[in-house]
């Protein structure tokens, strides 16, 4: 007989829809396995801001550019059934990963899953209560761009890894081209978000650095 092997469809038959207790376990082991093949999947104090955010709005919509094996967008959907996800991802081996986890939890019916490159792909109308770029650290501008037209009024963008590891802060840290290259996109990102007029942004000391992004209602 063959056996179960991680995150195969085998699982359905000992997950219960309904039993969102057991599905909490199912979600440890996929973060376990993200950290045990060095897949970036978000820290916990980063997650907990997302949960805590999304929690301030009602029947929040979330938008993900960079989904990975899926971690964060089911988190998101397991704070409430009305919470409604959108999350895109290029990575063809991320993107098989990701839609094995969605369709063995009890939320797939909760996340809509966009394959492709987040420049370009259609991306369901908004508005987004939530909003949360982690994918190529060069592309961030061009990401919050694309998206910020999109995002709800008093909504939020989230950017992660701003720290990058402590290396925009410590440059000399490391002397790989394409390293410096990031950390100075990274550099340039903050101080784009930073003058943005119609938003206030802080960056906070939480995981590797969050950018936490505020439209501002003039109302």
């Amino acid at each position: 007989m063959a056996s179960c092997t991680l995150f195969s469809a085998c699982q359905n038959s000992r997950l219960m829809i309904g039993d969102k207790m057991e599905w909490m376990n199912e979600l440890d082991e996929i973060t376990a396995y993200g950290r045990e093949h060095q897949i970036p999947i978000l820290m916990d104090e980063s997650l907990s801001l997302i949960k805590k955010i999304l929690k301030e709005y009602e029947h929040p919509r979330f938008l993900e550019i960079g989904t990975a094996i899926g971690r964060t967008s089911l988190m998101a959907a397991s704070i409430d059934p009305s919470v409604r996800v959108v999350t895109i991802e290029r990575d063809e081996d991320m993107i098989r990963q990701a839609e094995e986890n969605f369709k063995n939890s009890p939320y797939a019916a909760q996340i809509t899953f966009l394959k492709g490159d987040a420049r370009e792909v259609e991306i369901p109308e908004g508005p987004y209560d939530v909003i949360f770029i982690d994918a190529a650290k060069s592309q961030y501008k061009r990401f919050f761009e694309r998206v910020s037209p999109m995002l709800a009024e008093n909504g939020v963008i989230i950017s992660d890894n701003m720290f990058f590891h402590g290396l925009v802060e410590h440059p000399e840290r490391t002397h790989n081209r394409h390293t410096k290259g990031l950390i100075r996109r990274l550099k340039q990102y903050t101080d784009y978000l930073t003058s943005l007029d119609g938003f206030e942004t802080s960056i906070l000391d939480i995981g590797d650095g969050v950018a936490l992004t505020r439209r501002i209602n003039h109302a």
